[in-house]
């Protein structure tokens, strides 16, 4: 294993990790893969990153970077290949899955129903567990709130809008992928896992679609020991800091970083870097060393520690 391959920390059923995983596979850029638990604790990742408990989570060396949006921005950035550019229409759908369709895809089931299904994959007591973590995970976040039936109008608007978007092309910009396609399969892909949707209910054209994405699979990765993900941070300084903004004011004060909708444990760290674009902040301890930890600026908040 190279010090520098792109590690994903993931399980298998996340629909923001498959999001990455055919990104990866499309861009043929390998990976290495570590699977944690679908609900924490999550000891490795609890070293790394500071306690952020959202998956996926990448690393490079001693460089972690949690949210798909730079998760998906540093696989772009190490393909020789481009992807198609997103038009308006794509991506306002591309929006609208990253949220309310995000949550409808789980809401859709009664109450009833996802608990039978849990059971059914994780045991009594795995969907008790899974149950109360997910209810404090997206506490206060008004569409993981949605009624089933509000839910399920929002899924079969976003499935009906999506179709429209397709008509005549195989991706939702044109002849070739864009960012966007990846955006609006995951919600799917969620709903298929959670069983809340059946496969008529999808549009044909939509169905074509995904069997063209679903195609892609997860491309060039192996499995790696947690262990040894951690060394390959500990052997490694982070990568030098970007020129822009390493001046802002609160550079180098102690500062939480929180996400602004679900999951919201504080991450705490030395600010090192503050742009339009990026949160990075800088962790120590024995176990990794020195990590620079990457967060987006859009849907964090960065807080000085007074």
């Amino acid at each position: 294993m190279s010090e520098n391959d792109l590690i994903l920390y993931h399980y298998p059923a996340s629909p923001y990790a498959e999001k990455v995983r055919l990104l990866a596979s499309c861009l043929d850029v390998p990976w290495r893969s570590v699977e944690v638990a679908i609900q924490p604790p999550r000891n490795t990742l609890a070293l790394l990153a500071g306690g952020y408990r959202r998956i996926p989570v990448m690393q490079i060396g001693a460089d972690i970077f949690c949210d798909t949006a730079i998760i998906s921005e540093e696989i772009i950035g190490r393909s020789k290949q481009t992807l198609a550019a997103c038009d308006d229409a794509s991506q306002a759908l591309s929006q609208r899955a990253e949220t309310d369709v995000f949550f409808a895809a789980i809401r859709q089931n009664s109450p009833l129903k996802t608990a039978l299904g849990l059971t059914w994959m994780l045991g009594l007591k795995g969907m008790m567990a899974f149950a109360k973590d997910r209810a404090s995970f997206s506490a206060g976040h008004k569409p993981a709130g949605q009624s089933p039936a509000a839910a399920k109008r929002v899924f079969r608007e976003f499935l009906n809008d999506l179709e429209r978007q397709l008509m005549g092309k195989r991706y939702v910009s044109g002849a070739s992928p864009s960012l966007s396609d990846f955006c609006c399969y995951h919600p799917i892909f969620l709903a298929q896992g959670f069983k809340s949707i059946k496969p008529h209910q999808i549009p044909e054209t939509v169905r074509s679609w995904m069997t063209r994405l679903e195609a892609l699979g997860w491309g060039d990765y192996a499995d790696v020991e947690a262990s040894d993900a951690l060394e390959i941070a500990k052997m490694q300084d982070p990568r030098s800091l970007p020129s822009v903004d390493v001046e802002h004011e609160d550079v180098g004060e102690w500062v939480t970083v929180t996400p602004t909708d679900t999951g919201r444990v504080p991450v705490t760290g030395t600010l090192v870097s503050l742009s339009t674009e990026r949160i990075i902040i800088a962790r120590r301890s024995e176990d990794v060393g020195l990590c620079h930890i990457h967060f987006p600026r859009q849907g964090f908040t960065c807080e000085r520690i007074q």
